[in-house]
């Protein structure tokens, strides 16, 4: 299979983005629909508001997927851990809102195929990067560390930090202030909102190492009434991949060197 990698073009390496083969039947157009997505938009450059509206990389790919479906798109703002619930009571149609595809997830939804792979890193304030340069410090060190509830990076840390004592957030800017206080050493979330948080705030520094290697995905209810929806992303993923629809969408926020595999 082809893979795409998205590699960061700056000191701070940026996970590889993956997009996923499938089907290349045509896509079936659906007139006078409208598609209720789910977002939690604070996940910059994901998803999050600019100026009181929805946009990131997201809500791009929910114009592009809108489009192609002929449907109209209703945002759906809810918590991140509201969402996939959101699906089981049919609030909502789709999640696309950075959530990644974990085998935990997975007994409650489906996911389309992947179409960005990234991971888990790290932000501290950059007095202190040379405490965390190695990726072990994380492990062995008595750190306080911080996460965000309800996602794959609490599992991470309560999985992994050892000696840490850990404090969990319920939005991300909460933890962000919390490591500009110094009432924690380590904020760990995904990288892109990791990078962006570290571009944009020059007293931090992104630690330049990935510590998972995670699959974001669109989440869809596993109720038979949206198995043809479900083929139907399938068939979009594959085709922004083969036409570089994806690529475009993507490089508007990062600055990247693209490889073909």
């Amino acid at each position: 299979m082809n893979t795409i990698r998205f590699v960061r073009v700056s000191c701070l390496a940026l996970a590889a983005a993956l997009l996923a083969a499938c089907s290349t039947s045509n896509t079936q157009v659906r007139s006078d629909a409208v598609l209720r997505v789910g977002v939690c938009p604070d996940y910059q450059p994901v998803i999050f508001k600019k100026d009181g509206a929805i946009t990131g990389i997201e809500a791009d790919l929910a114009k592009y997927v809108a489009q192609k479906l002929g449907a109209s798109i209703e945002y759906v703002e809810l918590p991140f851990d509201e969402l996939i619930p959101a699906l089981g009571d049919n609030r909502i149609d789709i999640v696309m809102s950075g959530m990644s595809d974990a085998d935990y997830r997975k007994d409650k939804v489906r996911f389309v195929e992947p179409y960005m792979t990234i991971g888990q890193m790290g932000v501290v304030r950059k007095a202190d990067d040379a405490k965390h340069a190695e990726s072990d410090a994380l492990y062995e060190g008595e750190f306080r560390v911080g996460y965000l509830k309800g996602t794959t990076g609490e599992m991470f840390v309560k999985d992994n930090a050892g000696k840490a004592t850990l404090s969990g957030y319920t939005h991300p800017d909460e933890g962000i202030a919390a490591l500009k206080k110094g009432e924690i050493d380590i904020f760990i979330d995904d990288a892109p909102f990791v990078l962006q948080v570290a571009k944009d705030n020059p007293e931090l520094a992104a630690l330049q190492w990935l510590m998972t290697d995670e699959h974001l995905a669109w989440a869809l209810s596993k109720d038979p009434g949206y198995d043809d929806l479900y083929d139907e992303l399938n068939r979009i993923v594959l085709r922004a991949k083969q036409n570089g629809d994806l690529r475009r969408i993507v490089n508007k926020y990062f600055e990247v060197r693209i490889e073909i595999q």
